[in-house]
């Protein structure tokens, strides 16, 4: 891999001074014929020569095809010219994930939620350069001599899937570049290692129901009633929530912008080079994937219009960044370098790490994981080697690409979710590798913060962060639909990511808070299109949501789905990161969203007063919490069944209510309180 890594550099260098004396080999591709004596066909023979006077030569050569790119060199005195072929798309076909079969009961709320797993890798990888395929013709389409134009047809040609992406959403909403810019594998980007798997799960509640039936016991054929029932809660055969876990449909990798020019670029401005890759395969792969970047693509816009200093993003809202994207695969091959979309990556992942605002001074960072692109790997796909597979493994101990896979690159937020935060401290702090002192002894770890710094640290840090991402979300347009706490990024100011997730740590500022997995995050004003959500609006005895436009009840109902799941993850959150256990290994009751959902949906009965009860009979575990959402005439109880109660006071909203959002929920005393 390092090898492979060091001879993409040298292309860079052979590309821009095209003086060397040393041998390299030379791929000439001619998009038409420089003359009437040259007959197109000319252009896919094969030619090899052995020349000494290898600067001449380059530059004739250079003059007669139009176009020559430098793969490889080394020493030897002469230049192998061969042809470059044109890149083939792996093949992949679009079909519909398989529904689940209607079990004899009637589906009320079928949600999803991201799950991840973990693995480890300390190896980096670059790919081999070789490409091969039938014929170049498909760089043939126009019949001008501007080339820049072509990259759009070249991606079209090589993509590693077939993103199916709106030609207007490409330039015109998509100013950040995102869904059009190709990272080559080696040249811009090398992968460190594997950082594990993520699926998903399918979550569905489930209604029951009485019906008429006649005296066989069929059901009356003359249409008898039909009556909501309220099942055993002990009763296995009739759960009120069912879970099926998709498997791994994602894998993660951890990557750097490598190279001389980008990467130590963000080095030089404190920026951090590392990104992270997500490799979707599969059918739903696709979907999930087309969505993310669909999502990624309107936030990142919304972003740029909505920061200030618009002389300094380079003509962003203009499309430049977009054109730079879609130019930069082809002008790294053509050219070796791409000054240019380097430059607005910068100023993009400066805007995502905090611009500032266009309506005050303060720093705005984007409230979602940002997406840079897509990773190309059609020179390692169409790579002859047989050894290519075994390299891979070899570098990242993991199976290799999967043919017609997407590899989206994200912007590197770290790897610390809401899941692994929201345990009690004192157990997370006892998982923590041993601390040992100068001599190799034990050393005791120091003891936690004050119970109020992390409390001020959980509520006005990680859940208004969160909070504000889903706000600005919806502002945008979307909406998430799979919030959980998997899905919710801790990351920090600094290069340690991990320092937002830290146990000890408590200092808000530092603090930095995006959403993630925007897979199946969809517009609010078309959410009305999917026959589910609409079925789980009606048993809301939500009125006014058809499939024939969007409606104000559409565009609440949705919006308050997202609250509810984000309320049950506040909930969740305080009721275990700010536990107190009284005697070390005390076993706390269950609180992952399905037992709260439980608890106040069939055994309380949505009541929060009685909820509120039966967490304060828990004593001194949950002693502080109660107090803290006492606190401000009960102001922390109100917020959270504001959200947990979101979906069903949809169906009491008025003709024109506003309804509950995120933003004025942000309004609650509890953010303002230490």
């Amino acid at each position: 891999p390092f090898s492979r890594a060091r001879r993409n550099e040298t292309v860079c260098t052979h590309t821009t001074t095209m003086t060397t004396a040393a041998a390299a080999a030379v791929v000439v591709r001619r998009r038409r014929s420089p003359s009437p004596g040259v007959s197109s066909s000319s252009s896919s023979a094969i030619f090899v020569a052995l020349v000494t006077t290898a600067p001449v030569l380059l530059s004739i050569i250079s003059l007669a095809f139009r176009d020559v790119v430098v793969i490889g060199g080394g020493g030897g005195g002469g230049f192998f010219f061969m042809k470059v072929e044109a890149f083939s798309p792996a093949g992949s076909t679009s079909r519909r994930c398989p529904r689940r079969s209607t079990a004899p009961v009637f589906e009320r709320h079928r949600r999803f939620e991201i799950h991840g797993g973990s693995a480890s890798a300390t190896c980096r990888l670059a790919s081999a350069s070789s490409s091969s395929s039938e014929d170049d013709d498909d760089f043939n389409l126009d019949d001008d001599d501007f080339f820049a134009d072509d990259s759009e047809l070249i991606f079209a040609a090589t993509s590693a899937a077939s993103l199916r992406i709106d030609e207007d959403a490409r330039f015109d909403r998509d100013l950040s570049g995102c869904t059009v810019r190709r990272f080559s594998l080696g040249y811009d980007l090398l992968l460190d290692s594997f950082v594990g798997s993520m699926g998903f799960d399918e979550v569905t509640d489930w209604d029951y129901y009485a019906i008429d039936v006649d005296e066989e016991g069929n059901r009356d054929s003359r249409g008898g009633n039909k009556q909501k029932v309220t099942p055993n809660p002990l009763d296995p055969n009739q759960p009120r929530r069912t879970r099926e876990r998709s498997g791994g449909v994602v894998r993660v990798f951890r990557g750097d912008l490598g190279g001389a020019r980008l990467g130590s670029a963000l080095r030089a401005r404190g920026m951090d080079a590392r990104v992270l890759v997500k490799e979707y395969s599969g059918a739903m792969g696709e979907t999930l994937a087309g969505a993310e970047l669909r999502a990624a693509a309107r936030m990142q816009s919304e972003l740029i219009r909505n920061t200030g200093g618009l002389n300094e993003l380079g003509g962003a809202t203009r499309g430049a960044w977009g054109a730079s994207g879609a130019d930069r695969f082809v002008e790294g091959r053509t050219e070796g370098r791409t000054p240019e979309d380097d430059a607005n990556l910068i100023r993009l992942l400066s805007l995502m790490s905090g611009g500032t605002s266009a309506s005050s001074s303060s720093k705005v960072r984007s409230p979602h994981v940002g997406v840079l692109g897509v990773l190309d790997l059609t020179d390692y796909l169409s790579d002859p080697d047989p050894d290519a597979s075994n390299e891979w493994y070899r570098a990242l101990k993991v199976a290799p690409p999967k043919p017609g896979s997407i590899w989206i690159v994200y912007e590197y937020a770290g790897l610390n979710t809401l899941a692994g935060y929201a345990r009690p401290p004192a157990e997370r702090v006892a998982a923590m590798p041993p601390r040992r002192g100068i001599f190799g002894e034990l050393r005791a770890p120091p003891p936690l913060p004050q119970w109020r710094d992390r409390a001020n640290y959980v509520v006005r840090g990680i859940l208004k962060g969160a909070l504000e991402s889903l706000a600005r979300l919806h502002e945008a347009g979307l909406v998430h639909r799979s919030i959980g706490r998997s899905s919710i990024i801790l990351g920090s100011i600094g290069q340690d990511k991990a320092e937002g997730g830290d146990a000890y740590s408590t200092v808000v500022a530092r603090l930095v808070v995006k959403i993630s997995d925007l897979g199946f995050s969809a517009p609010i004003r078309e959410v009305h299109s999917d026959g589910r959500f609409r079925a789980r609006a009606r048993s809301f005895d939500v009125t006014g949501v058809n499939e024939y436009g969007s409606t104000p009840e559409a565009r609440h109902y949705a919006v308050a789905e997202d609250l509810h799941a984000l309320g049950f993850v506040f909930l969740g959150t305080l009721l275990t990161s700010l536990a107190v256990a009284p005697v070390p290994g005390t076993r706390l009751p269950n609180t992952d969203e399905d037992g709260l959902q439980r608890l106040l949906g069939d055994i309380f009965d949505g009541s929060f007063e009685e909820f509120r009860e039966y967490v304060k009979d828990e004593g001194e575990v949950w002693r502080n919490v109660v107090e803290l959402l006492d606190e401000e005439d009960g102001a922390g109880w109100e917020l959270l069944e504001d959200m947990c109660r979101a979906r069903e006071k949809v169906s009491e909203l008025g003709e024109g209510d506003v309804g509950t959002t995120a933003r004025s929920l942000l309004d609650n005393p509890i953010f303002s309180r230490r």
